[in-house]
């Protein structure tokens, strides 16, 4: 029976005990193995949890690091927006004045056609002028020498005209 928190041996009829001190001893030495292996198992536990923690703090300061890198790029990516978007301005403004200034050199052309037309009718006309004046030219070379003819006819002819073409005047 128990009594006071102690284990008594109980008593058969015979008065032996119930247990087997081989057995008992045989439970003890199993027991101590049965807590050395709990302790190494929770060793190995307390170690892996602990490695858990170590990498679990490498994770987050990697998080971390991570996080920023992205929004530093995030950052960049917007930077880089803007600038494509005043680039896409920039080429919109850049292809309206292209356009402004092929309609501009269209025109320019067409007056230097224009111009250039008008400069060779004009040559023409200066060119047929000219002909003309030395045209006119040898006519009145023509008549002024056939004048002179006749007037050295006449002056032949007529002694006293002779005088009178001569005479100081």
């Amino acid at each position: 029976m128990l009594r006071a928190g102690r284990m008594e041996e109980f008593v058969t009829e015979d008065e032996e005990p119930w247990y087997d001190q081989r057995d008992l001893e045989q439970d003890l030495h199993l027991a101590a193995e049965l807590g050395k292996t709990l302790l190494e198992r929770n060793k190995e536990l307390e170690d892996s949890l602990q490695q858990m923690y170590i990498n679990n703090e490498d994770q987050v300061q990697e998080i971390e690091y991570l996080s920023k890198q992205l929004e530093m790029l995030r950052e960049m990516n917007e930077q880089h927006a803007k600038v494509y978007e005043q680039l896409d301005v920039t080429a919109r403004e850049l292809e309206i004045t292209n356009e402004k200034l092929v309609l501009e050199s269209k025109a320019s052309q067409q007056k230097i056609d224009r111009l250039t037309g008008t400069m060779e009718t004009l040559q023409c006309q200066v060119d047929c002028l000219t002909t003309r004046v030395e045209e006119l030219q040898t006519l009145e070379e023509l008549r002024v020498h056939r004048e002179k003819k006749e007037r050295r006819k006449t002056v032949h002819s007529f002694p006293c005209l002779k005088e009178l073409c001569t005479a100081p005047r």
